[in-house]
């Protein structure tokens, strides 16, 4: 009887253990997450913070949702990988993401306890601006479509390289002008 009467006190210690175990595992957990800069331009990179709340767990796994259709899985173990968590991203198109971060089981790593989100802005890359080589000045402005001229001053010899102009510009030069022109498109 002694022997029964200690194996169910055995058992009921282990139990109430794991459950003890189980509730510090959860008293922390993804608590937010941030990005910067934001608003962001299109091409530049952002960093995407995950904080914990509470007591940062030390061994749980979470993914993380760009909002692009892309993300990533980590494992949080304390020595590759610990909070707050840090990534890296850039957005190639504007548009409005939300950032997702929640707690998934990952091999042998239990997911990490709640969920947080962000919202980032992404905005059209800033076009750059038009420069004309030494000894050229622009003439008028640039076009809407980002199109200019610049003259050459007296004495000034046309540079050899022709300037690098974004699509759907193109380079032109004469004796005294160079520029980026629209592309004329033909019709087949």
């Amino acid at each position: 009887m002694k022997a029964k009467f200690t194996l169910l006190t055995l058992s009921v210690s282990l139990a109430l253990g794991l459950a003890s175990s189980l509730a510090f595992a959860e008293s922390g957990g993804i608590g937010s997450v941030t990005v910067t800069p934001n608003p962001a331009q299109a091409g530049q990179a952002v960093t995407i913070t995950i904080a914990a709340e509470g007591e940062a767990p030390s061994l749980c796994g979470l993914a993380v949702e760009f909002g692009d259709g892309t993300g990533d899985k980590i494992k949080i173990n304390g020595s590759d990988a610990k909070f707050p968590v840090t990534l890296a991203k850039a957005y190639a198109h504007p548009g409005t993401y939300v950032v997702k971060a929640e707690g998934k089981k990952i091999t042998t790593h239990f997911r990490c306890a709640g969920e947080a989100t962000a919202t980032v802005v992404v905005q059209s890359a800033a076009a750059a601006a038009p420069s004309c080589p030494s000894g050229y000045k622009m003439t008028g402005k640039p076009s809407r479509t980002g199109a200019y001229r610049c003259k050459a001053g007296k004495g000034i010899v046309a540079p050899e390289a022709n300037l690098v102009c974004p699509p759907p510009l193109a380079a032109y030069k004469t004796k005294t002008t160079v520029g980026c022109q629209d592309v004329k498109q033909t019709k087949k």
